[in-house]
């Protein structure tokens, strides 16, 4: 007759240290192989944000300025530097800056960190993009004159353009897979 522990079975309480030394240095190695490419993936995400923020702020002052049959301006927010947010304003003075006692209709605030804009606008003078009545944007200077251009997002080596027709019309491509077509 058999010994009665031989039927009883063993229970493992835990890893070896070697199971356990393999197993943290297969996640180390599988974490530092996937650790580049998801901050890649990041930087991705926030330039998509950026331009799907900045093109909904254009549609809004383009609407907006046909709804209320009035110019309205999108500024940058702080000293012509697009990346640390815009406003979407009605501009009385015709100035491209908020003032006391102007409408302001929209705040973004700042922008991811390491996101450059760099707006390349007709009028290069000012930083600012205005509509009129009609949707058409225009320049400071005059409703004839159309402010039309481009901006172009950047994180990394990641770039997106938001480009304004001559009508007014909103559009994003990508320099970098669409080349001189964007």
């Amino acid at each position: 007759m058999r010994n009665p522990e031989f039927f009883i079975k063993k229970i493992n309480k835990g890893f070896s240290l070697t199971e356990l030394l393999v197993v943290v240095t297969l996640g180390s190695l599988l974490l530092s192989i996937a650790l580049p490419h998801f901050g890649n993936l990041l930087d991705r995400f926030r330039l998509a944000t950026a331009s799907r923020t900045l093109v909904s702020a254009i549609s809004l002052a383009r609407s907006e300025a046909i709804r209320r049959g009035v110019r309205v301006d999108l500024v940058p927010a702080t000293n012509h530097d697009w990346s640390r947010g815009w406003l979407v304003i009605m501009d009385a003075n015709n100035n491209q800056q908020r003032d006391i006692g102007e409408t302001s209709l929209h705040a973004s605030g700042a922008q991811p960190e390491g996101l450059r804009i760099v707006g390349s606008l007709r009028d290069a003078k000012k930083t600012y993009l205005a509509f009129d009545p009609s949707g058409r944007p225009r320049s400071a200077a005059s409703s004839a004159v159309p402010q039309f251009g481009s901006f172009l997002l950047s994180v990394g080596p990641h770039q997106s353009k938001i480009v304004i027709g001559f009508l007014g019309r909103v559009r994003v491509c990508d320099p970098v897979k669409e080349g001189a077509a964007c």
